[in-house]
């Protein structure tokens, strides 16, 4: 997908990296997985989301009722840094491999 680079205008390619084609040729849950931790990590460093509020705590799930923690507790990885682009490449490489070897065809 190439939404108007120099093929478009031209019609020759640049050779540059299409995001959109990488972005759609990750499986399923891994883009989920992937695009939940990017979008959560962009709320908290927007300060729309706290990160206090998508930790683990045993009292707060069970007795609160605040059962988002469960989820959120996996899709933080903390600020954008280059630990949070680390991160983010080892999450997709190795989701990427489960669920195209290990849970092909499942």
């Amino acid at each position: 997908m190439d939404f108007g680079g120099a093929a478009a205008i031209g019609g020759v390619d640049n050779g540059g990296f299409d995001f959109m084609s990488w972005y759609m040729d990750i499986p399923v849950i891994s883009r989920l997985y992937f695009t939940g931790a990017f979008l959560t990590t962009a709320g908290c460093a927007l300060d729309i989301i706290s990160p206090f509020s998508l930790y683990f705590n045993f009292d707060l799930i069970f007795f609160q009722g605040q059962i988002w923690r469960l989820l959120t507790t996996y899709l933080f990885f903390g600020m954008f840094s280059i630990d949070f682009i680390f991160h983010m490449y080892f999450l997709v490489r190795y989701c990427r491999m489960l669920e195209e070897g290990d849970f092909r065809g499942r």
